[in-house]
């Protein structure tokens, strides 16, 4: 039997759906949500590179105001949270087409609450 561990099991319990999007990024560096007391962070923007994706969910979740957004910027980059309105994504992912995100990887968070 594998051990959950207590935040990961609340985290979970309040996660409705998550969808990955490679290739494709929102928002610039403007639009980046910073952890509560700045937890991973890295120089002025960013997540350490070596966080799980868990971890930084749970990052994420802790927020008040949870980032519906996770990017992953590359194999070896940094981590970023956001927060979007689900209906306005494709047109901010547009907005995006001038600069290269092909490594980018993009995780869409629906929070229960």
């Amino acid at each position: 039997m594998q051990h959950v561990h207590e935040s990961e099991y609340r985290r979970m319990e309040h996660i409705k759906t998550i969808e990955r999007r490679r290739g494709v990024d929102v928002g610039y560096s403007e639009s980046n949500i910073v952890p509560i007391d700045r937890e991973g962070c890295v120089g002025q923007a960013g997540i350490d590179k070596a966080f799980t994706f868990e971890r930084v969910l749970d990052l994420a979740y802790k927020i008040p105001d949870k980032p519906n957004i996770i990017i992953k910027a590359g194999p070896n980059a940094k981590w970023y949270l956001k927060r979007f309105p689900k209906d306005f994504l494709e047109i901010e992912i547009r907005k995006q087409s001038w600069r290269d995100t092909s490594r980018c990887t993009m995780y869409i968070v629906e929070w229960d609450e």
